[in-house]
């Protein structure tokens, strides 16, 4: 059956698609709010990121224990709830005056906890939706929303704090939770939960997602090399506004429209994967986009002259990022949904999450560190040397050879 004709995938993909519209704006909005409304520096806003991360540590293997115990849709439903109270405690404090940075890192780090438990139960929900033979299709799908919100949401939250301000720009991502929990709400599909023993304990759980992963040799190794690109990445997330506000003095506008370059090459990118894929298989494409990242992260040192001029250079580096994002995300989700035992999916995702993501939130306190003791443009420099080494990782290791995989029990 066509992906468009399965009402319960159309909610799902629907309620997706506006969450992560709201998401980008807050993306930008956020770490605006603390510049442009506290005054945070390099090093305060690095914090927040680390903060953002940070549940992806030992949380979100506790997070994803309880995906595989539990029905995925409500999972999804009061993460998407609690986003937006979170998120809009924002706006209302800032509009009673008593907004803070202590305020922002407890927002930042509550926002990651209901990403962690949205994604890992709509990791674990796709293949009983779609079937595990639609995996790409439906993966690429999805993929394409987040394409179209690196289109409208930075676009669109530049405009909304050039004209409102940075916290009342959140207030629309609030909005957007409750519309992804309605649609949420409505999906009918069939989930079977595993049966647990009685003496069953989460830590045993956790333990066996994580042996069965770093079991996968090819997972694994995805996995590490996402890791070495996940310092880079959140490195530059930390100081990427720092650096484009007060290095290349970008209006909020011109930063918005400038990061929004991702957007149209992100949907080259979705439409080009499948092609790709079946041409030269899920591991080939994998180290093409790391290239490509690596590639996008050598040009930001460099941006230099008019406002203009820079924003160019920024809008290049994007679009560069806009290939990268859907040649990664879609074969590294599509391989480790297809070979992961459906009743491991929840822990499998956590735990590739915990050691994807387990530098995040160092790197980008780091970066916010490093950025005040040595420059902004070195510290950019240096997280490009580290998409390097992530890319030659990959690129050595047995993931080049591997194509097209097949279901499989665990090793």
């Amino acid at each position: 059956m066509s992906l468009s004709r399965s009402p319960d995938f159309v909610k799902l993909w629907s309620g997706y698609t506006i969450a992560v519209i709201g998401s980008q704006i807050t993306v930008l909005a956020l770490p605006l709010t603390a510049i442009l409304v506290l005054g945070a520096s390099a090093t305060e806003t690095g914090l927040l990121v680390a903060v953002r991360m940070a549940p992806a540590l030992g949380l979100g293997l506790l997070i994803g224990a309880w995906v595989d115990r539990l029905p995925r849709r409500p999972i999804m439903v009061v993460s998407d709830i609690g986003s937006a109270l979170v998120i809009g405690s924002v706006p209302a404090a800032a509009a009673l005056g008593i907004l803070g940075l202590p305020q922002l890192y407890v927002v930042a780090f509550l926002a990651g906890v209901f990403f962690i438990a949205t994604e890992s139960a709509r990791t674990a929900l796709v293949p009983t939706i779609v079937g595990r033979a639609q995996l790409v299709a439906a993966n690429s799908r999805l993929q394409g929303s987040s394409a179209v919100a690196q289109v409208a949401g930075p676009s669109l939250a530049g405009l909304l704090v050039q004209a409102l301000t940075a916290p009342t720009a959140m207030l629309f991502d609030a909005l957007t939770f409750l519309a992804s929990a309605a649609l949420l709400a409505r999906v009918r599909v069939r989930e079977t939960v595993a049966p647990r023993a009685a003496d069953s304990r989460v830590w045993h759980e956790i333990v066996e997602g994580l042996r069965w992963m770093r079991g996968h040799q090819i997972v694994f190794r995805s996995v590490v090399a996402i890791a070495l690109a996940n310092i880079e990445w959140y490195a530059v997330q930390a100081i990427l506004v720092v650096y484009a506000t007060r290095e290349l003095a970008l209006p909020p506008v011109l930063l918005g429209i400038a990061i929004a370059a991702m957007g149209p090459l992100s949907l080259i990118g979705v439409a080009l994967v499948g092609p790709l894929t079946a041409r030269w298989g899920l591991g080939p494409v994998m180290i093409a986009a790391l290239f490509l990242e690596t590639l996008s992260r050598l040009l930001l040192p460099f941006a230099s002259g008019s406002p203009i001029q820079a924003a160019a250079v920024l809008a290049v580096s994007q679009a560069l990022l806009g290939l990268t994002v859907p040649l990664w995300t879609v074969t590294s989700s599509s391989l480790q949904q297809a070979v992961t035992p459906e009743r491991l999916l929840g822990r499998v995702t956590a735990a590739t999450r915990f050691v994807g993501w387990a530098a995040a939130p160092p790197a980008a306190f780091g970066a916010g560190l490093l950025a005040d003791a040595i420059g902004l443009r070195p510290t950019l420099f240096a997280s490009a040397i580290i998409a390097a080494v992530a890319f030659v990782y990959l690129l050595a290791s047995p993931v080049r050879r591997f194509r097209h995989p097949e279901p499989e029990p665990a090793p």
